[in-house]
């Protein structure tokens, strides 16, 4: 019944891109000559990169957009790395890091993936106090071995939730009611609070409690320690990150003591305290983009609304205004009041129920923005996930060249999405500072373009769209989304067949006979896009995430 239903799918898909193909074929195309991709740059920089975990966002986009900065990126083996609740080989990964340390400029080390094995091991505290103090020394020693090695760690503290497992289930929501409580209590000292959560532990069974509790010890734990080792000189930067959060909960308990400890040590300055988890990694190499050039780009932020910037999004702590300095802050830029000084406009869009009605009258505002000349980075997310939320496909209505934007990112949470968007800007717009030859300058447009446009295909027909068309499919077959077991297979087959018809949509739509036009040395450069081709699987046997790659080819209008 589900390959039946696939088929159906596929049929459609298939009769639609024909149906594009045809479309395009009928229009006149302007007259171009193809011209070669460009491959090769001269790195300025070299850094090790330690993921989080082995997720694109994780090791993908920062691979890619180090490549946009010329900056030369290692990772580590993928045989090593950890596949979804498979934990990381943590010996082999330290060994790694101590072999790499010793040649590269620059290192980002998640301090979870060398501890537990992956941030899934981490919510479950998979690693040891050994573990712990095995990490810690691993630091000292890369450093004594290479003290020119600017090493930039980061470490996450736990998300309120308690880890997905088969026996945490039963208490998931009881331990959620008495993690909030317990952060009121701590904040407010309400009686009628305390009693309530004496009540919820009596519900709780002990060792879940402990367990739980114990989690959130051993993070601060390892935090403040790593803080002493910035103290020391052996990190230069630790960046400690808040997964999935909530306005209460015992992280946010974590966070203040962490806070209070790293607010006494004269490194503090180099120790942010910040929300987000995936896009961490990615913000680091912003900040070592920054450090390494002393190019702090200035940024104007420009919100869709005037309600965007008080609204608290899901999974976030705080407002949305607070993510955004958060993250400008983080990576090195700097936030300026003047649009015609910046390096870049950040644009926020967060689709509400209430402001729907004016996405055409904000779509209008971006595009004016762009024919201008202004360098937009878009942030496009909505407070529910929809699509019809959301401002990219009104751009096409007001015929904004989507090809203009120096960034776009729409994916999960609200920090995730300013952190990447943030970053691709920083970097897009420290190359256009740091090249000047042509090849050079057309190279950048070129890797600058070809993530964004597997920013548009992941983050809204991925996400938005195609996501959920999969996930129904697959929930009406008793199929579980988080567990393809053997679906696997032909699920992923069916996402890269959708995805490829999905890119032949958003070429059609969005990049078909639009110029992009480069300044170069030589003049004026007016290419064209002729070609998209894409690769789409899913990494892990679940649909929450999938690995894109882009490639475009291009003519040059004579």
């Amino acid at each position: 019944m589900l390959k039946r239903s696939i088929g159906y799918l596929l049929i459609i898909f298939a009769l639609l891109s024909i149906n594009i193909m045809v479309q395009s074929i009928c229009k006149n195309i302007k007259t171009v000559t193809p011209v070669e991709g460009l491959n090769y740059k001269n790195y300025w920089l070299k850094v090790i990169v330690l993921p989080l975990d082995s997720r694109p966002a994780c090791t993908n986009f920062v691979e890619r957009l180090g490549a946009i900065s010329g900056i030369e990126i290692i990772l580590p083996p993928s045989e090593i790395l950890d596949n979804y609740k498979t934990p990381a080989d943590k010996n082999a990964l330290r060994i790694w890091l101590k072999n790499e340390g010793k040649n590269a400029d620059a290192a980002i080390v998640s301090v979870d993936m060398l501890t537990h094995g992956s941030l899934l091991a981490s919510r479950l505290s998979a690693g040891s106090p050994e573990d712990n103090q095995a990490v810690l020394e691993l630091l000292k020693a890369i450093h004594k071995e290479n003290d020119n090695l600017k090493i930039y760690a980061f470490n996450i503290i736990p998300r309120l939730l308690l880890a997905d497992s088969k026996e945490n289930s039963v208490y998931q929501k009881n331990v959620f009611k008495y993690s909030v409580l317990k952060d009121q209590v701590y904040t407010f000292e309400n009686p009628s609070d305390i009693e309530k959560l004496s009540e919820l532990e009596n519900q709780i069974p002990p060792h879940v409690l402990s367990r739980y509790n114990d989690l959130y010890q051993q993070n601060v734990k390892i935090n403040t320690e790593l803080a002493h080792l910035v103290e020391e000189g052996v990190i230069t930067c630790l960046v400690i990150g808040q997964d999935d959060g909530y306005p209460f909960g015992i992280p946010n308990i974590s966070k203040k003591q962490i806070q209070h400890y790293v607010s006494q040590l004269s490194s503090r300055d180099r120790i942010i305290i910040t929300r987000g988890t995936d896009e961490v990694a990615l913000s680091l190499l912003g900040r070592i983009v920054t450090d390494f050039s002393s190019h702090h780009p200035r940024v104007f932020v420009m919100y869709s609304d005037e309600n965007a910037p008080r609204v608290t999004m899901p999974y976030m702590p705080n407002t949305v205004a607070t993510t955004v300095r958060e993250k400008i802050f983080l990576t090195g830029c700097q936030e300026t009041n003047d649009i015609n000084t910046a390096d870049y406009v950040l644009y926020v869009h967060i689709g509400t129920d209430k402001n729907i009605d004016n996405l055409p009258e904000m779509a209008k505002q971006l595009n004016d923005l762009l024919n201008n000349g202004y360098k937009v980075a878009l942030v496009d997310l909505s407070e529910n996930f929809y699509a019809s939320q959301t401002l990219f496909p009104h751009l096409d209505k007001k015929n904004a060249v989507v090809t203009k934007l120096i960034a776009y990112a729409g994916w999960n949470t609200t920090s995730n999405s300013v952190g990447t968007a943030v970053t691709q800007a920083l970097v897009f717009t420290d190359g256009l500072k740091r090249y000047h030859s042509a090849y050079d300058i057309v190279k950048l447009h070129q890797d600058n373009l070809e993530f964004l446009t597997s920013r548009f295909l992941d983050d809204w027909y991925f996400q938005k769209n195609i996501q959920d068309i999969i996930n129904s499919h697959l929930k009406d077959r008793k199929a579980d989304p988080y567990n393809l077991n053997g679906v696997y297979a032909q699920t992923n087959r069916l996402v890269s067949t959708l995805m490829q018809n999905q890119a032949q949509i958003l070429y059609h739509d969005y990049f078909y006979n639009h110029p992009i036009l480069i300044k170069t040395p030589d003049g004026l450069k007016k290419y064209y896009i002729t070609d998209l081709n894409v690769e789409a699987h899913l990494p892990w046997e679940r649909t929450f995430e999938i690995f894109i790659n882009t490639k475009l080819s291009y003519g040059l209008y004579q």
